[in-house]
């Protein structure tokens, strides 16, 4: 599981809203939503990961721990 509270922390740092993210991202933000919340067991794809990283700016060193706790 992914920790969310880590990525609701780099969307404030960004000071982004997960709509903004899920627009940026081609995502639906309800799928991005359910996605970071795991609410369904739906997971974000290697590819979703790499672009919410890329998008918000998150540096590598910090964006593993966030993904593979």
């Amino acid at each position: 599981m992914i920790k969310v509270n880590e990525i609701k922390a780099a969307l404030a740092r960004a000071e982004m809203t997960q709509e903004e993210l899920a627009e940026k991202l081609g995502m639906n933000a309800s799928t991005l939503n359910r996605k970071i919340n795991d609410a369904t067991g739906a997971s974000l794809t290697v590819k979703e990961a790499q672009d919410l990283v890329a998008v918000l700016k998150v540096p590598r060193r910090t964006a593993q721990p966030i993904f593979f706790p």
